[in-house]
């Protein structure tokens, strides 16, 4: 469990096919599933899905789930309460989820938590069309970097530990809506996104504003 003044960020695999490759090789196809990774599944950690630019963009929420985004549920972990409701709505009111044939653990710990852009990022010596979880991670710890500078600015302590308060302040984010993740196999289905929480960009992508005004309403 992480301090209380400390918060952690993670990019589950931003190629999440290569969860699967070597198991679906060598496993008869009953035998293929959904397999949550570590530490993006751990409940202690917040974990952020990917984004693409769409129609509309570059305006606030103009983004879409890409498919190297993961997600999913934990087999290890179980689900923690802060996140009970979104989950379960989710899995009641949307269509096109897999197939519950790959087994995935609907009572466990559920991720992503969060997303940001994951594609067209400018590395050097690599160009700008860099693209991974690995770069939305680091995107969405800047921003509440920002917030916790406002916090300390305004004689306030660091926010800690995100995820209560992320589940809780789901209005402070740029909800997803359409795309999806990549599915197991070749051609499989993938998480889709939805409205509210969803199992790949999670509520959504950071909105500073919202975000610092929410922040600042707490002790």
């Amino acid at each position: 469990n992480p301090p209380p003044s400390t918060f952690a960020l993670y990019a589950p695999n931003h190629h999440p096919k290569t969860q699967f490759l070597s198991f679906l090789a060598h496993a008869p196809l009953p035998l293929r599933r959904f397999v949550a990774e570590g530490p993006g599944s751990s409940p202690y950690v917040t974990a952020v899905g990917g984004t693409t630019p769409a129609q509309g963009y570059p305006q606030p929420g103009s983004e879409s789930a890409v498919g190297l985004s993961s997600g999913g549920f934990s087999s290890y972990w179980p689900q923690p309460k802060w996140q009970a409701d979104a989950v379960s709505s989710y899995l009641s009111n949307t269509s096109g989820l897999p197939s519950a044939s790959h087994g995935y653990n609907v009572s466990g710990r559920a991720y992503p938590d969060i997303a940001a852009q994951a594609t067209d990022f400018c590395v050097t010596p690599f160009g700008c069309s860099v693209a991974g979880t690995s770069c939305a991670s680091p995107t969405a710890a800047a921003v509440f970097s920002l917030v916790n500078d406002m916090r300390l600015q305004a004689g306030k302590s660091p926010l800690g530990f995100l995820n209560p308060f992320i589940y809780a302040n789901p209005k402070a984010f740029n909800d997803i809506t359409t795309g999806s993740s990549d599915g197991c196999g070749l051609f499989g289905r993938g998480w889709p996104a939805a409205p509210g929480w969803d199992a790949v960009t999670g509520v959504g992508t950071p909105n500073y504003m919202k975000l610092a005004a929410a922040a600042l309403q707490l002790a």
